[in-house]
């Protein structure tokens, strides 16, 4: 196995060689092995995932399990899809949708009767949206496999051009989606159930939705307005002064925002000590950071645990 440097692994995974250090002594990176202070880390190495992503595949599978011990039948199907919270299509072994509920029109503001019997994800051509990777993997989940998919970025303007729905009122939106199989009692293909959680949806001017993307993929690195603003396709005095008129806050205070409320999520995971969650931040615990918190949140990291703990 070729290893790399805790500096080199910090600059592919694009956090701070503190947070890396932390990883490693949580043993949260596979493989890696420590010489004295210093850590090698695996060449491969791959960001691991936080809390919140295993919580969101526990309920998924728990959602998917439900749906499967419905088996055929139809009618309990049916309800079940039209009351869930979140979008959810139904298609035939072959493709067909045959099923949306009610979250998924309000969302995508389909009709049924344009879609139901008519569309086919297998044969469309807004799946070629997403790349060869994706199509490959949805064509997987009609041959038995369960597909997940996080963070994928839906093609909302095919989506408007395909079924003329200009209505549509925001600009980009991110989905986690499940793809999984139902099967008959014969261990046949009776049904494959796509379901959708929304993960981000940004409302706005194009170039603003990316400034916001670029700062919320990249909260915690040391912020950097030209980065920023490069993202966005504008000047930086520009960037900045048309990110006030749309959002109200500056680059730099939306920036500190998302820092604020991560640090918020941590603080609830008791197994983790408060300056271990300033360092998950890519932030010194004793940092001005403290005290942009307790002015923002109105009390201290520590009491703040105590309290909503």
């Amino acid at each position: 196995m070729e290893y790399i440097t805790v500096q080199q692994a910090a600059e592919k995974l694009g956090v701070t060689v503190r947070q890396v250090q932390n990883l490693c002594n949580k043993g949260r990176i596979q493989d890696a092995i420590r010489f004295n202070r210093s850590w090698a880390i695996p060449k491969d190495v791959e960001k691991p995932r936080d809390g919140r992503y295993k919580e969101t595949v526990e309920n998924q599978n728990n959602i998917i399990q439900s749906f499967r011990s419905i088996r055929e039948n139809k009618e309990m199907l049916e309800r079940i899809v039209e009351f869930f919270p979140y979008p959810i299509h139904v298609y035939t072994p072959d493709g067909t949708l045959i099923l949306v509920n009610e979250a998924c029109l309000k969302i995508f503001r389909f009709v049924k009767e344009d879609v139901i019997g008519k569309f086919n994800i297998l044969q469309d051509s807004i799946i070629d949206k997403w790349g060869e990777g994706v199509k490959e993997c949805i064509l997987r989940s009609f041959q038995g496999e369960t597909i997940q998919f996080s963070n994928l970025k839906m093609p909302i303007q095919d989506i408007i051009k395909r079924f003329d729905k200009e209505d549509i009122c925001f600009d980009s939106i991110f989905q986690n989606i499940t793809c999984f199989p139902i099967y008959n009692d014969n261990h046949q293909l009776s049904y494959v159930v796509n379901l959708f959680i929304t993960s981000k949806l940004y409302q706005g001017k194009e170039e603003i939705i990316n400034g916001k993307a670029y700062i919320e993929n990249n909260w915690q690195v040391e912020f950097d307005i030209d980065a920023t603003a490069k993202a966005s396709g504008f000047s930086k005095a520009h960037f900045i002064k048309i990110f006030k008129a749309h959002t109200g806050f500056t680059p730099h205070e939306y920036y500190q925002e998302i820092k604020i409320k991560m640090i918020k999520e941590k603080l609830l995971d008791l197994n983790l000590s408060i300056s271990q969650v300033f360092a998950e931040c890519g932030m010194d615990y004793n940092s001005h950071y403290t005290k942009i918190f307790k002015s923002r949140v109105g009390t201290t990291p520590s009491k703040y645990r105590r309290h909503n703990s």
